[in-house]
């Protein structure tokens, strides 16, 4: 009698473990191998099936070139009061508590975003891990910035929104010395190898710190979520330049585990069809833009005023 109530209390309790997982968006539905990976997601999530899916790879030959106004990144240079670092079974994802939240604006962007986390994406080893690729280049570390539009009010909101979202892309690419930036961030994970664990970072970096030297030159287009329920509710900006990373860092997110207990790697989608969408790159700032403006029109005046001469001497 006290085995059958064991054994139907643990079966309580599974049921109920597995109706939670449901309610909570499916946590556990989907995963980066077998038949829960992301060939498979868009049987879930009829999103992940449509036609303005990320990432993608994207062509340098093929881009258009757009003159935006550069970058505004408000509060990136402010310290976060606190930050937290999670291991949520699919990556590491960092939020922060700032007495000004950082926002970005400008770039192309139409409107203020609001900063909600970051989070990435890495290979098993540096061959591979990056979601975007550039001409066919897969990076070891791909860094997403996921911003909310501030007009929407929150992301549960924003994310139904066609340019809800404003996710910035980092790329990083392999050092001998350790990324200084991501070191506290880095050293938290040791208390969080298990998926379902959080630790607050001791002395954080401002966000100003996790972005490339040069953030003029990017790539821009539609696209969703890189991850379930995959909603097409992100305007991309992906960084041209990328930022460094040493391997013992890698392998610091190398050792964190899934919910199963495997190894926590490779979590990227692979490459999306393009479906006619067009891929922009940012040109020159405006003050640039304006100057090669200006050298056009000279030019232009300088063959007007020849032409006048030679027809004076005819």
């Amino acid at each position: 009698m006290f085995a059958s109530r064991q054994f139907l209390s643990l079966l309580l309790l599974l049921t109920i473990k597995t109706i939670g997982t449901w309610a909570a968006g499916g946590h556990q539905m989907w995963t980066y191998t077998g038949q829960s990976g992301p060939v498979h997601w868009s049987q879930a999530f009829q999103a992940c099936g449509g036609t303005r899916q990320s990432p993608i790879n994207i062509e340098t030959g093929s881009v258009k070139v757009e003159y935006w106004q550069p970058f505004i990144f408000k509060n990136y240079d402010d310290p976060p009061m606190v930050m937290r670092v999670a291991n949520n079974g699919h990556t590491a994802k960092v939020e922060m508590d700032s007495h000004n939240a950082p926002r970005v604006a400008q770039g192309g962007l139409k409107g203020d975003y609001i900063f909600a986390q970051l989070h990435f994406h890495w290979g098993g080893d540096s061959s591979q891990g990056s979601e975007h690729t550039i001409d066919g280049v897969r990076y070891p570390l791909e860094m997403h910035i996921v911003n909310y539009k501030a007009s929407y009010g929150n992301l549960g909101t924003a994310v139904q929104k066609p340019d809800g979202l404003a996710v910035l892309g980092v790329m990083y690419e392999v050092s001998d010395t350790d990324n200084a930036a991501l070191t506290p961030l880095v050293n938290a994970l040791a208390n969080i190898t298990d998926a379902g664990l959080f630790a607050e970072v001791a002395t954080p970096y401002p966000l100003r710190a996790f972005l490339p030297k040069d953030t003029e030159k990017f790539y821009r287009y539609e696209g969703s979520l890189t991850t379930p329920t995959c909603n097409e509710a992100v305007i991309w900006t992906v960084f041209d330049t990328p930022v460094r990373v040493s391997e013992n860092q890698l392998n610091a997110l190398r050792a964190m585990k899934t919910e199963d207990g495997y190894k926590l790697i490779n979590n990227y989608r692979p490459t999306q069809p393009l479906h006619g969408r067009e891929v922009q790159v940012s040109g020159a700032s405006y003050s640039s833009a304006d100057s090669i403006s200006m050298k056009n029109m000279g030019l232009a005046l300088y063959f007007i005023s020849t032409m006048t001469v030679v027809m004076m001497n005819m």
